[in-house]
């Protein structure tokens, strides 16, 4: 009954990147402003990258790393305030989360295509 939720979300966690090509071409349907698109896609798609290192880091390192994981999303949100709050004299959450999200998707992107090429040049050399 279950295995309708469990598939596309396992086939979603494993290859993030075809599922952020395709939530941008129906984004980019939808919308018709292409930035809009490209930021709806991002704040989508944050989420989904985070897992996903998480599981190729329990894969490759047969260890879980969530809570390391967890505490620099941490770090990196009250980098942003503290970044936000030097810029513009005060405080404003939403602006502030919203830049730690793009930050993030950008991060764990880099991090999900480096540790997917690290998992494949060490699976062919070993």
């Amino acid at each position: 009954m279950g295995d309708w939720i469990i598939f596309p979300l396992a086939a979603i966690l494993t290859m993030p990147i075809p599922f952020l090509i395709i939530f941008y071409l129906f984004s980019r349907k939808w919308n018709r402003y292409k930035r809009k698109a490209v930021h709806q896609t991002a704040n989508f798609s944050a989420p989904v990258f985070i897992l996903s290192v998480h599981v190729l880091l329990l894969v490759l390192f047969n260890r879980s790393f969530l809570s390391y994981i967890v505490i620099s999303l941490l770090i990196l949100l009250g980098l942003s305030m503290v970044m936000q709050y030097k810029l513009h004299d005060e405080l404003q959450l939403r602006r502030a989360f919203k830049g730690f999200w793009r930050v993030s998707f950008i991060l764990f992107t880099f991090l999900y295509i480096s540790l997917a090429l690290y998992g494949l040049i060490a699976r062919i050399v070993a």
